[in-house]
């Protein structure tokens, strides 16, 4: 049985062909439970404030996350670009996505951060390195919820836009969460996230211009 914490006013496909879904407690195998409060045993997702045990990152529970990190398997050495823009109220993720994007693609490093806070449109724009190949451009801006995600190499391109991929703008499946994503890519927290969080932040303020 598999135990899932949701963000508030997030939603969970569910359409899996390895699993039931069902919002009570069950032991069956097989089965999803939905929970509304953290729970040691469930997978939880990062904005809780006390991490603890399996924690999810937003930007790999979805499913292009998978075809994603399949393409990246299927090379020895990743060297390219990445492009990254949220539209969003919550700019939180950018040190998320940070924290997501350095598990692929290794630490963050050399980090400049430009923003704009006053006025009808906040931005902030986040460039930076990951590993020792990998460029990053990193932009959140305000308003309805949409993801576009590039990675571009010498081999391989792969592109995905939440809004553009669906018909129904007001109910974007494409931002539903993929069960098997957020099981695949959670990681178990501990000491040494809480360090590369602490330096991601660090990076974060001596990078504002």
């Amino acid at each position: 049985m598999v135990k899932i914490v949701l963000e508030k006013d997030q939603q969970l496909l569910t359409h899996s062909p390895l699993y039931r879904f069902t919002t009570e407690n069950s032991e069956e195998p097989n089965v999803v439970t939905i929970l509304q409060q953290p729970s040691a045993e469930a997978y939880q997702p990062f904005s809780i404030s006390e991490k603890q045990g399996n924690i999810y990152f937003d930007l790999w529970s979805y499913s292009f996350a998978i075809q994603l990190k399949q393409v990246l398997q299927a090379h020895d050495t990743i060297k390219g670009v990445l492009r990254l823009r949220r539209t969003t109220n919550n700019f939180s993720y950018i040190k998320e996505d940070i924290l997501a994007l350095s598990e692929w693609f290794g630490d963050v490093r050399n980090v400049t951060v430009r923003s704009n806070k006053g006025g009808e449109m906040h931005y902030t724009i986040v460039l930076c390195e990951f590993g020792d190949s990998i460029m990053a451009h990193l932009e959140y801006q305000s308003g309805r919820d949409r993801i576009e995600f590039e990675w571009s190499s010498h081999l391989h391109i792969v592109e995905f836009d939440s809004l553009q991929m669906s018909s129904d703008k007001d109910n974007n499946r494409n931002l539903f969460k993929n069960i098997d994503a957020v099981v695949q890519f959670a990681i178990h927290w501990n000491e040494s996230y809480e360090e590369k969080l602490s330096t991601i932040q660090q990076f974060l303020q001596r990078g504002e211009k």
